[in-house]
């Protein structure tokens, strides 16, 4: 079984760049606003995946450098990146350990999104604050889905599958004892703001699916043999409680805006 993150999000890539639900304008609009945002910044999204964040960003700036350690997570942005015609996007196999080992350009904006819990945050902080100019800052980005009917359907299926808590293999990944604002106002960015969305989102069946084989838990090679069942038991699940294959859902959107003093 695979227990490194690089290897347990390899086979989940594919499915993650489809069915991850994106995040909302308002996002991206706040963004313009506090950073200023006009064509000629340069942007680190760190832990990018296959640029939930980055595409979207690059209509807005004039460089986006997008980092991530999983080779099929930057195949997968490459080829958005490349069918919408956005060029400005540097796709870089690298993580969070040693930013300066990276050669980075001086930054106006660091942005992550559900990247940072898996990183040694303080230290990324730090680095970041040799990097990022007196004016830019650091964005983080979380998103809650709220429970529904199925989701709790989707939850009891997913229980069936899991491996032992606290297995070498068990693929899931604690809450931080430390929240992230914690640690970004004792960070080279102390000055945190946070803004959240709340919007609907509409799934159909196979993003459903979909989106469970997109976690670090349930990913294709994490699953192996069992996948074919998995899915099957989903479908099953989730059949009676939509007869028209659309499943609604709530979800959060958090930004925690960390600038300097």
């Amino acid at each position: 079984m695979p227990s490194t993150p690089s290897e347990i999000f390899a086979s989940g890539a594919s499915h993650y760049a489809r069915h991850q639900p994106r995040y909302p304008r308002e996002l991206y609009d706040s963004l313009v606003g506090e950073f200023e945002l006009n064509g000629t910044q340069t942007v680190l999204d760190l832990g990018s995946g296959p640029g939930t964040l980055s595409l979207p960003l690059s209509r807005l700036v004039a460089r986006v450098i997008a980092v991530d350690p999983e080779p099929g997570m930057l195949e997968q942005g490459q080829m958005t990146a490349e069918r919408r015609n956005l060029g400005n996007i540097e796709w870089r196999r690298g993580d969070s350990s040693d930013l300066r080992a990276l050669g980075l350009p001086p930054l106006d904006l660091c942005v992550m999104g559900r990247s940072f819990h898996w990183m040694s945050r303080e230290q990324v902080l730090v680095d970041l604050g040799a990097l990022v100019n007196h004016r830019g800052g650091v964005v983080i980005v979380s998103t809650k889905p709220f429970e529904t009917e199925w989701t709790r359907a989707v939850d009891e299926v997913r229980d069936r599958y899991r491996t032992l808590p606290g297995s070498p293999d068990d693929g899931s990944y604690p809450e931080p004892e430390v929240s992230h604002r914690e640690i970004l106002l004792s960070s080279p960015f102390p000055r945190v703001t946070a803004e959240h969305w709340t919007y609907r989102v509409d799934h159909t069946l196979d993003d459903v699916v979909g989106l469970q084989f997109s976690h670090s838990s349930f990913t294709p090679a994490r699953l192996g043999a069992r996948k074919d069942a998995f899915e099957r038991d989903l479908r099953t699940a989730l059949a009676d409680l939509s007869p028209d294959g659309h499943f609604e859902q709530t979800v959060r959107t958090e930004a925690l805006t960390a600038t300097r003093r």
